[in-house]
């Protein structure tokens, strides 16, 4: 009799969590991106949301919670329900390079987070006024060493503020980091003039460059990007750097197993989805789906990758 009801109790609970596990999601996901509305990061995120919402038959709200280099968005995502209904758009910046940029990181992007599928890879671009008086990044060297201190680069995300440390510490010159709420404003007071330079995500600075605002000197990859073919590589514009970062989504570390399955499968499934790659491409990033094992192993690769990178800069963390 007992091993009777042991045995109905066991079916009964596979029941229950097959149940679950079809259920899910019954209500809206959240979906927090630690960036201001605007950028790349934040259009690819809207871009598989849509989708997203559509594959899972439940709204997909998209959430900016800026501040802090993405520090902020984060650790809002890592102190949400483990149930599934809230994860996070990281990147190698906010999910890696912050743990050497920020002193008291209030997360543990390895331990507080689980992998989920990543969207893909975005270049950036060397960017500076239409208005300057340089052609090509030799130029604009020259004209910072002859003024050193006296001109500036924005940053509205900690992948810029990485990537003008990085520019800074490669070529030899002084230029006062300007930090800004996001992207989109960093770009506006580059296209006033206001400040010299912006190493953004092409997908972001690409509408300033099309309508002659701003004019792009390198794209800080190996290879030239696809949305901007006439601008050379650092290497060709004479400077060995490059500065590729990625985007992915994450969920807190306790969520239930039956959501993760779900939300791995039909992440990968809408990233894949007809004319999505696409539309992902426009907004900068090279669509890369990724799935959570592939992406875990690149996340702590990319972790091992940054710190040396940091050092090797010379970046403090504040």
């Amino acid at each position: 009799m007992k091993t009777t009801l042991k045995f109905c109790g066991l079916a009964l609970f596979a029941v229950a969590l097959s149940a679950t596990a079809q259920s899910f999601p019954t209500k809206p996901v959240r979906v927090i991106v630690p960036l201001a509305a605007g950028g790349g990061t934040d259009l690819a995120a809207r871009v598989v949301g849509a989708t997203l919402s559509e594959r899972l038959g439940q709204s997909v709200i998209i959430e900016n919670r800026t501040g802090a280099g993405g520090v902020i968005g984060v650790e809002a995502a890592s102190k949400a329900a483990a149930d599934g209904y809230t994860i996070v758009v990281g990147s190698s910046t906010t999910m890696a390079a912050n743990i050497f940029l920020y002193k008291n990181l209030p997360f543990d992007p390895l331990r507080d987070f689980v992998p989920l599928a990543m969207i893909g890879t975005i270049d950036f671009g060397i960017t500076v006024p239409a208005s300057m008086p340089v052609s090509n990044l030799k130029e604009f060297i020259a004209r910072a060493k002859a003024q050193p201190g006296k001109m500036s680069y924005g940053f509205g995300s900690s992948a810029a503020l990485l990537c003008g440390e990085m520019f800074k510490a490669t070529a030899g010159v002084d230029i006062v980091k300007v930090p800004y709420k996001g992207t989109p404003q960093s770009l506006a007071d580059l296209a006033a003039d206001r400040i010299q330079l912006v190493c953004e995500p092409f997908g972001t600075s690409m509408p300033f460059i099309k309508a002659g605002k701003l004019k792009a000197l390198a794209v800080t990859n190996t290879v030239r990007n696809s949305l901007a073919p006439e601008v050379p590589t650092m290497e060709e514009a004479g400077m060995p750097m490059t500065h590729v970062t990625w985007a992915a989504f994450f969920a807190p570390a306790k969520t239930p197993a039956d959501a993760l399955a779900k939300l791995r499968a039909e992440l990968v499934a809408a990233m894949k989805a007809p004319g999505v790659p696409e539309r992902i491409r426009d907004t900068g990033f090279v669509p890369t789906p990724l799935d959570a094992d592939a992406l875990g192993a690149q996340h702590r690769a990319e972790v091992a990758r940054l710190e040396k990178l940091v050092k090797e800069a010379g970046i403090r963390p504040e």
